[in-house]
């Protein structure tokens, strides 16, 4: 809506001002600061220049003789930047292979396949503003339908997202236990090679375990999220950013950082609250039924018997590098996820390496197998109690400690 516009000017002020001040930390440049340097993702260099992007593209369309698209037609552009992403990655993959690979097909030689893929990018940029207002449209509908508009009948803050690669992290842990000691966010892209490089440093260094990992979006203003996923992926992710941008006006994302539960606890109500707004967002843009809701009423599909449970396994990891690392036992725990990692590329699931810092990370998601947090099922239980998805956004909003969650759940919600 044009209203929104100022709301939004304020909101990208307040966010950019408390990144600088966060920014002003005690700061001791060392070997390994200077290895981590080059690849650092500067959150105010995003928010200064998207938010000059944004606003230039958007006083644009206020411009009389701008033809606005109709619903429909803007929809059909998204499902099309979706098609043309796998497209992307198709064309990418076969570049790859025929660069390492000596045989050469003349129907399929690099310049044919560059010209594709620079084809292909420009029709994605073409489109890609109208991407953006076709899916904050959708999710906005989706949000006012639950009854999160503000007292004036706006959605505050908008949403606001951009489709682009989004920033890899470095996380650090103890090594001697599992916890999310520090986060940093770094450049999309980085080769596997600068990442083992950089958590090599910090154990050799510091003594620290570290992972370089991928994310799918970050909840900076406005926010980032992937464009390699597909349509589906794209708007649970966007509707779970902008969760984040409305809980952190609230008890509980004002409290994010206040412990390891809170922390736990806003990802997790992002993650059910987003794969719900999302899914239904991707119905009503796309006419598919929505899948994987968390209402009243569902359950999750049981595991075929005799069928390897990733789930499981990952879970088994974790407890039982808990107990090592409680034992004192270190190296003999990293040695046993190294092992596990193994195990399960044995079964075909690659991950690139597991150690402390990756269940800092994914355990910090409750429904992720890498978590034993109780606070997945207690959230599902919480949303099952509520009448409307709104209902159990308006109340796990308000939680401002861990402590007050579990009261309000053993109290019987009230």
């Amino acid at each position: 809506m044009r209203v929104e516009r100022w709301p939004r000017v304020a909101l990208t002020t307040v966010l950019l001002v408390l990144l600088l001040v966060a920014g002003h930390g005690d700061y001791r440049h060392d070997a390994v600061d200077a290895l981590v340097a080059p690849h650092r993702y500067s959150l105010v260099d995003w928010e200064l220049s998207n938010f000059l992007d944004k606003w230039v593209r958007k006083s644009v369309d206020l411009l009389p003789w701008r033809d606005e698209l109709d619903r429909d037609a803007r929809n059909d552009l998204v499902r099309e930047f979706f098609s043309l992403g796998r497209e992307l990655s198709e064309l990418r993959h076969r570049l790859d292979h025929h660069a390492s690979t000596a045989e050469s097909h003349p129907d399929q030689g690099a310049e044919s396949l560059q010209t594709a893929i620079a084809r292909v990018e420009a029709r994605r940029r073409e489109i890609l503003a109208t991407v953006e207002e076709g899916v904050e449209s959708e999710i906005s509908a989706v949000l006012a339908a639950e009854g999160l508009e503000s007292g004036i009948g706006l959605i505050f803050p908008p949403v606001d997202t951009v489709f682009t690669s989004s920033p890899g992290v470095l996380v650090l842990s103890p090594r001697d236990r599992i916890h999310r000691q520090s986060t940093l966010l770094l450049e999309p892209g980085m080769s596997d090679a600068d990442k083992e490089r950089i958590e090599a440093a910090y154990f050799r260094d510091k003594d620290l375990s570290a992972l370089v990992e991928r994310t799918g979006g970050v909840a900076v203003y406005p926010s980032v999220v992937s464009d390699q996923g597909d349509m589906r992926y794209a708007l649970i992710i966007t509707a779970h950013e902008w969760l984040h941008h409305w809980f952190f006006f609230r008890p509980l994302g004002r409290n994010f950082w206040s412990s390891p539960e809170m922390t736990t606890l806003n990802e997790t109500a992002a993650t059910l609250g987003g794969e719900e707004i999302g899914e239904r967002a991707f119905a009503a843009m796309t006419g598919q039924p929505v899948i994987g809701e968390t209402g009243p009423g569902t359950s999750r599909p049981k595991p075929v018997l005799g069928a390897f449970n990733f789930s499981e396994a990952m879970r088994d990891t974790r407890l039982r590098t808990e107990e090592l690392l409680a034992d004192g036992k270190v190296e003999e725990a990293e040695s046993y996820m190294e092992q596990r990692r193994l195990m399960l590329l044995e079964h075909g699931f690659r991950i690139r390496k597991i150690n402390q810092a990756f269940f800092a990370f994914h355990g910090s998601y409750a429904a992720s197998p890498a978590s034993i947090s109780p606070i997945h099922n207690q959230l599902v239980e919480l949303r099952e109690r509520s009448d409307t998805l709104g209902e159990f956004l308006h109340t796990v909003a308000g939680f401002g400690s861990y402590e007050e969650f579990l009261d309000y759940l053993d109290n019987g919600g009230g």
